[in-house]
């Protein structure tokens, strides 16, 4: 497929606190996939369809396989996760702003945008035994005509997070 200017791009960030708020772990800022069906909202947008933009941030347990042989990669042409988990953060859930070149915050529309996403303490419920909820996924929904559509994804090594725990989840995309 012939590409014309830059590529979208979209990277995350997970910050895990502990029940006192000292930082357990800091992933850094690392990649993620943009789906496909992201750039069929964005031309429904465009076109002035009905895309509605970002709808929910969907979290999910992956497989428990990814621990001893790494994740694969995301797959471009996904519509879902491989085992969400109920229960994902609506819109009104999550805090978006606009970003400059340098990253800072803005008022005004840019081609930067970042969502922020803070699973507080209970959230998701835990789901093993241990009283831990492991992620190893999660992905960003748009709707068009009413129907979910993936806007990107990350597959990243197991995050146990216990009931105590706040995991912090900040995603950038660059259009």
């Amino acid at each position: 497929m012939e590409q014309l200017g830059g590529q979208l791009k979209g990277i995350y960030r997970d910050i895990l606190k502990d029940g006192k708020g000292r930082i357990l772990s800091d992933s850094g800022w690392s990649s993620n996939t943009i789906a496909r069906q992201c750039r069929i909202l964005l031309a429904g947008f465009m076109k002035g369809d009905a895309s509605g933009g970002i709808h929910h941030l969907a979290f999910g347990t992956g497989r428990g396989s990814w621990d001893q042989d790494g994740p694969p990669a995301p797959d471009p042409s996904a519509t879902d996760l491989i085992s969400p988990c109920p229960h994902p953060m609506p819109l009104n859930a999550l805090n978006l702003i606009y970003l400059d070149e340098d990253n800072n915050e803005v008022a005004t529309p840019t081609s930067r945008l970042q969502i922020t996403a803070i699973l507080e303490p209970g959230y998701p419920a835990p789901g093993t035994p241990e009283g831990t909820c492991p992620l190893r996924e999660f992905g960003l929904f748009g709707t068009f005509d009413g129907t979910y559509f993936m806007i990107n994804s990350i597959r990243h090594p197991v995050i146990h997070k216990d009931a105590s725990a706040t995991l912090i989840r900040k995603i950038r995309l660059h259009f």
